[in-house]
């Protein structure tokens, strides 16, 4: 690994210096602002300080770095380097006995995990013979069940549609496949949580957006920048706060460009107030962050101070739908530091099985905002209507399930 550090006038300056060195693969390990006439910078005016690293051997004068923070003297060698030798920056807090204290955490929470799944196998097979007990008393419940398996509902919700139907068949009898079918998705759909969509009224909306890098939430900032500009052209505005991935400035610039959006970069809380300040006029501010993991929940603790500063009504989730049911849990679980949080799931024309984006919302009980069904720039986003998306995913099998009757 080759770790530098980069001083300019901005931002995008500092961005260009990492670009011109390591090209598009580099990582970004930290950002701060300069302040003039300090003991970081001698000069008088304001600078920012990128601290980049990349896999990649690449050619250079003698390709060694000193990370901020470090002591002066300790040099790294590119097959040494590892987490625990990372050092803060700016409080020179050696974490080395916390990403141990990480590290025995992560152990126990999987050991922890494989006994539930362990757990979750043993009530899959008892649900199963369960359901085989009673497929001679509820009509239709083996297909249904099955069903919901196929198109990836957890067990859990399974579980409970199931102990549902025991409870209603032994209230009165149900006689028909088609009954079945028709308790099965009034009970589903009471447990989706409500659609909540942005609406552009008389009062601005400053709306953030977070999930991890890859899940296509710039796309889909574009595409709902897009859909508001048709209307409101001058009433909509996008800030970029993403210092992280290398050419995430120069997409959403460009992106901005093909829906006729105005764009604007701003990279921490100060930055970001100027530029509400600036578009004071405007009625939707949609905020790109930098995309953050499960596992970086320092990042989304910063941004959470970063939201909260500027006034952000509303936190919108991106989940990428081709990621499996505990992947979307675990960014939900991270995000509910953020309050008014909204679900939107990206990629959805991806995937075949669609059980894992209703079982993230049922269990998350969080209110959702779009689905993007397209990698198209414009189009291709719409209301998160999970009851609508249920009956169409249904549809097939009920038409089986009725002719069964």
């Amino acid at each position: 690994m080759k770790i530098r550090k980069y001083i300019a006038r901005n931002m995008p300056e500092a961005l260009q210096q990492v670009r011109d060195d390591f090209g598009d693969d580099a990582v970004i390990l930290n950002t701060r602002q300069l302040r003039r006439n300090s003991r970081f910078n001698t000069s008088d005016q304001h600078q920012v300080e990128i601290t980049a690293a990349i896999d990649k051997i690449i050619s250079s004068e003698d390709g060694e770095s000193i990370i901020s923070g470090f002591s002066p003297d300790l040099k790294l060698d590119p097959d040494t380097v590892s987490t625990e030798n990372i050092v803060l920056t700016e409080k020179g807090i050696d974490i080395s006995d916390s990403f141990v204290e990480w590290r025995n955490n992560t152990k126990a929470e999987m050991e922890d995990i494989s006994e539930k799944r362990l757990q979750g196998n043993y009530r899959k097979n008892e649900l199963k013979n369960s359901e085989q007990n009673n497929t001679h008393k509820i009509p239709g419940i083996d297909q249904l069940c099955d069903n919901f398996r196929k198109n990836g509902i957890t067990e859990e919700i399974i579980e409970n549609l199931f102990c549902f139907l025991s409870n209603e068949h032994n209230k009165s009898i149900i006689k028909q496949n088609a009954e079945t079918y028709a308790l099965a998705e009034n009970w589903f759909k009471s447990q989706l949580p409500e659609l909540r969509r942005l609406r552009i009224d008389e009062k601005r909306q400053v709306i953030g957006f977070l999930g991890s890098a890859g899940a296509g939430k710039t796309t889909a900032i574009a595409k709902i920048a897009g859909s508001f500009a048709k209307k409101r052209k001058d009433g909509v505005v996008i800030i970029s706060s993403d210092n992280r991935r290398i050419g995430a400035l120069d997409q959403l610039q460009s992106l901005s460009q093909i829906i006729d959006v105005r764009f604007e970069t701003a990279f921490d809380d100060m930055e970001i107030q100027v530029m509400l300040d600036r578009y004071e006029q405007a009625q939707l501010v949609l905020i790109d962050a930098p995309g953050y993991g499960c596992g970086d929940e320092v990042g989304f603790r910063q941004l959470k101070g970063i939201y909260s500063s500027v006034d952000v009504q509303e936190v919108h989730v991106v989940l990428d739908a081709t990621n499996d049911f505990q992947h979307m849990m675990d960014m939900i679980e991270l995000s509910s530091i953020f309050p008014n949080r909204r679900l939107l799931f990206t990629k959805v024309d991806q995937v075949s099985r669609v059980g894992t984006i209703f079982s993230a919302t049922i269990c998350s009980e969080i209110p959702t905002s779009y689905i993007s069904n397209s990698s198209e720039v414009t189009g291709g986003i719409e209301p998160a209507d999970m009851r609508e998306m249920y009956t169409d995913m249904l549809d097939f099998d009920r038409k089986r399930v009725f002719n069964n009757v």
